[in-house]
C-alpha cells in the first residue's frame, strides 16, 4: 500500500506536477476510521468493490490523529487505534493508498469544493464513497446534497452508505461508532468492543515506546491478564489511567 502526505498533493498542486501514482484513477473515502469498526468496514468494502468493477485504485484520505481528539480535546477518552495500526488494517482491507492529513488551521478552513477539486486534480478521483452523513470543508458546511451536485458536475461517481446498527441483546439498536466503542472500553467491555471491531481490542505498545505517550484510550483501573500480539500471557497493570510499566511486547490485545 502506498502512503502520502497530504502536503505532497498539495506540492503537486502548487507545481503542477503529476503524481504518477494516480495516472488510472482512484476511488477515495475520506475519514478518521477510529478503531476500523463494523461500519468502517462496510464503507471501505463498498469502496473495494466499486473500484474492482470501474478498474480503479481504491484508497482513503485519514489523519494522523482522529479528529474528535483535536476537535473535542477537553473531554476526549482517547483513541482505539494508532496510525500503525489503521495503515496496516487499511492493507487488510485491501486499499491500495491512503493520503494521511495533519489537521491544522490550514486544512480546517478550507472550502469543500475546493478539497473536492483537490482530489479530482491532483488525485484524478473519478468515486467517491462515504457515510451518509459525510460532511466536508470549512465547518462541515459541504454536505452530501452539495458533494452530490459537485459529483454530477464533474462526472464523479458518489456513493453514500447508511449506518450500521449493533443490537445490545435486546430490541434496541445503537449505532456503532468509535465514540460508542470508546465508552465500551472505558467501562471494561471487552467482548463488546471486540465484536464491533471485529478483532480485538489492542494496544500498540511500540508506538507508545517511540512516541513517549499513550494516545489510545486505556480501561479502568485494575490488573489485567492480557495477550501479547504472539499469545504469550501479559500482566497489565493501569493506576490513575496510566500503564504502570510497559511490557516487552509489540501489541497487548484484550
Amino acid at each position: 500500500m502506498q502512503i502520502f502526505k497530504w502536503n505532497e498533493i498539495l506540492q503537486s498542486l502548487a507545481t503542477g506536477s503529476e503524481i504518477p501514482f494516480f495516472e488510472k484513477g482512484c476511488g477515495i473515502s475520506v475519514g478518521s476510521f477510529d478503531g476500523l469498526h463494523l461500519g468502517h468496514r462496510k464503507l471501505l468494502s463498498a469502496l473495494v468493490e466499486k473500484c474492482r468493477e470501474r478498474s480503479l485504485l481504491p484508497g482513503v484520505i485519514s489523519f494522523s490523529r482522529p479528529l474528535p481528539s483535536i476537535k473535542h480535546s477537553g473531554d476526549y477518552l482517547g483513541d482505539l487505534s494508532t496510525l500503525s495500526q489503521r495503515l496496516e488494517l487499511f492493507e487488510k482491507l485491501g486499499l491500495s493508498f491512503a493520503i494521511i492529513v495533519d489537521f491544522d488551521d490550514s486544512f480546517a478552513s478550507m472550502m469543500g469544493a475546493d478539497f473536492l477539486n483537490i482530489l479530482l486534480n491532483v488525485c484524478n478521483m473519478s468515486l467517491l464513497a462515504e457515510g451518509i452523513d459525510f460532511r466536508c470543508g470549512f465547518k462541515g458546511a459541504t454536505d452530501t446534497q452539495a458533494i452530490r451536485y459537485w459529483a454530477e458536475q464533474n462526472k464523479v461517481f458518489s456513493t453514500f452508505l447508511d449506518p450500521v446498527y449493533y443490537h445490545e441483546g435486546s430490541d434496541e439498536e445503537e449505532r456503532i461508532s468509535s465514540s460508542y466503542i470508546r465508552n465500551m472500553i472505558q467501562k471494561g467491555f471487552f467482548t463488546t468492543a471486540e465484536e464491533l471491531l471485529e478483532r480485538p481490542y489492542e494496544l500498540d505498545i511500540e508506538t507508545f515506546r517511540k512516541e513517549g505517550a499513550i494516545t489510545q484510550i486505556l480501561p479502568p483501573d485494575g490488573i489485567y491478564h492480557t495477550k501479547s500480539e504472539s499469545g504469550e500471557s501479559v500482566r497489565l497493570i493501569i493506576e490513575e489511567r496510566k500503564i504502570k510499566s510497559l511490557p516487552e511486547c509489540k501489541r497487548i490485545l484484550f
